[in-house]
C-alpha cells in the first residue's frame, strides 16, 4: 500500500496539471481569437504564455510519471492502473477520475493547437499569394 502522504503528493501534482491544461485551453482560445482578429499584439502575448506553460506543464508530467514509476516500482505497461490498484479503494477513484479529467483537456488542447496551426498557416499563405510578385500583379485581368 502506497502513503497516504505519497498518494495526496501524486494527487496534488495531477490536480496542477488538470489546472495548467485547463489554462491552457484558455490561452489557446485567446491565440485563436486575436489570430482571427489579425491582433498581432495579442497573438504574441498568448504564444508566449502558451510557450511558457508549456514548459510547466512538461515539468510537471516528467515529476508525475517519475513518482509513478517510482510507486509502482518501475512498472512501464499501464503505470496509473498499476499504481490504482495499490491505492485504498477512495484514491484509486480519485487518481483515476483525475486521469480521466487529465486526459480529456489534453485532447481539447491537441484539437485546439491544431486548429490555431491551421488557421495561422492558412493566414500565412494568404499574405504570401498576395504579397507575391509573380507578374500577374495584385489586379491582374482575368
Amino acid at each position: 500500500m502506497i502513503s497516504a502522504a505519497e498518494a495526496l503528493t501524486l494527487l496534488d501534482g495531477l490536480r496542477q496539471e488538470r489546472d495548467g491544461f485547463a489554462r491552457m485551453r484558455d490561452l489557446l482560445e485567446a491565440h485563436f481569437e486575436a489570430a482571427v482578429r489579425h491582433d498581432s499584439e495579442r497573438v504574441r502575448v498568448a504564444a508566449e504564455r502558451i510557450t511558457v506553460l508549456t514548459e510547466r506543464l512538461d515539468t510537471l508530467c516528467s515529476e508525475r510519471q517519475q513518482r509513478v514509476l517510482r510507486l509502482t516500482g518501475g512498472a512501464t505497461r499501464d503505470a496509473h492502473e498499476a499504481l490504482a490498484l495499490r491505492l485504498t479503494a477512495k484514491a484509486a477513484d480519485l487518481l483515476r477520475e483525475q486521469m480521466r479529467e487529465l486526459q480529456t483537456l489534453v485532447g481539447e488542447c491537441k484539437r485546439l493547437n491544431v486548429r490555431n496551426c491551421e488557421l495561422v498557416v492558412g493566414q500565412q499563405e494568404i499574405m504570401a499569394r498576395v504579397l507575391s510578385n509573380d507578374g500577374q500583379g495584385t489586379y491582374a485581368p482575368a
